[in-house]
């Protein structure tokens, strides 16, 4: 059985596309597949995928329509053949060591998620930098739901990361569909679902800033991030993840990411999303009764100001997210 596979999103990165795939090939660590999946690039990534191929059969084609990170990060996974998982974006690129430290990590561990540290890289200023993260810790047979939320929900990135397939498989973790910002969803449920959680203080991962990337910010990631938080949270009700403790997380988040709209998306965004908004306050007056009274009274106030004293609900939640209570 192959040890891990790599999965690959391609979309237009035919200018980074060759240092990504050098890099993967010139691992230490031999015994892995790379499944490269085309979305419908309009560029030459194509051609540079199929000429890699036919110079390693590790590294393995699929082509679709362009479909998004999402669809297309899930076709990775259920193609897949591998023991472990990782992600790599084609726009980035990792040291010659990065699938052996992962892989020795996790099977000295048994860990169900080995995470490295990273480099940013600016390309217009050409420099590096080191990522600010905590230095080798572990997170071992904890019960605390919250902490692997929070934990997760926070280093929400997918690559510079090793998973256990079967920890992705069969618990059904996928990437939410037609939507950017599909990172935080999928991060936090495979840390909920993990006993064993690993964190390495190597940079072993180089994250490529200041190009147009697929995964590149702007208004509709920002929206689709508050969209995906919606779902998440009645996903997570779904799975019978909805201790006390958790429902706060629910509110604050929800808050936070409301009141970050405020300034960031135009008015008329922010009229299309109010509806989903509204309702969603609604499901959450009624999910966290009887619980935290402070979050109840945060729900109640948003409700009665915006609807009853035509107060704007993204300036309501913009003083709130600042409110430590």
């Amino acid at each position: 059985m192959l040890k891990i596979s790599i999965i690959v999103p391609v979309y237009n990165v035919e200018k980074y596309l060759r240092q990504c795939l050098d890099s993967i090939l010139s691992q230490t660590f031999k015994n892995f597949e790379c499944i490269c999946i085309n979305d419908g690039s309009l560029d030459s990534s194509l051609s540079i995928l199929k000429e890699y191929s036919e110079i390693d059969k590790r590294i393995k084609i699929i082509s679709q329509e362009n479909k998004g990170l999402s669809v297309t990060r899930n076709v990775g996974i259920k193609q897949s053949s591998g023991k472990y998982i990782t992600f790599i974006d084609s726009d980035d690129w990792i040291t010659n060591g990065y699938l052996e430290k992962l892989y020795n990590v996790i099977i000295s561990t048994d860990a169900d998620i080995v995470r490295a540290s990273y480099k940013f890289y600016y390309q217009k200023e050409d420099i590096y930098q080191s990522a600010k993260i905590r230095a080798i810790h572990k997170i071992n047979n904890i019960n605390n739901d919250l902490e692997r939320l929070y934990k997760g929900y926070a280093g929400a990135f997918v690559w510079g990361k090793l998973y256990k397939t079967n920890l992705l498989k069969d618990n059904n973790i996928y990437f939410y569909e037609g939507k950017s910002s599909e990172d935080c969803p999928f991060s936090a449920l495979a840390f909920l679902y993990a006993k064993n959680i690993v964190f390495i203080n190597y940079e072993l991962y180089i994250y490529r800033k200041q190009v147009i990337s697929i995964t590149s910010n702007n208004e509709k990631l920002r929206i689709d991030a508050l969209l995906n938080f919606i779902t998440f949270t009645k996903e997570l009700v779904k799975r019978k993840f909805c201790s006390n403790e958790i429902k706060k997380f629910y509110i604050d988040t929800f808050i936070y990411k409301i009141g970050n709209i405020d300034k960031s998306v135009s008015k008329n965004k922010q009229k299309k999303i109010l509806k989903p908004i509204i309702e969603h306050l609604i499901y959450l007056q009624s999910f966290i009764k009887n619980t935290n009274r402070i979050n109840i009274i945060k729900i109640k106030v948003v409700l009665f100001l915006s609807k009853y004293l035509n107060i704007h609900i993204f300036k309501i939640f913009r003083v709130l997210k600042n409110l430590k209570i």
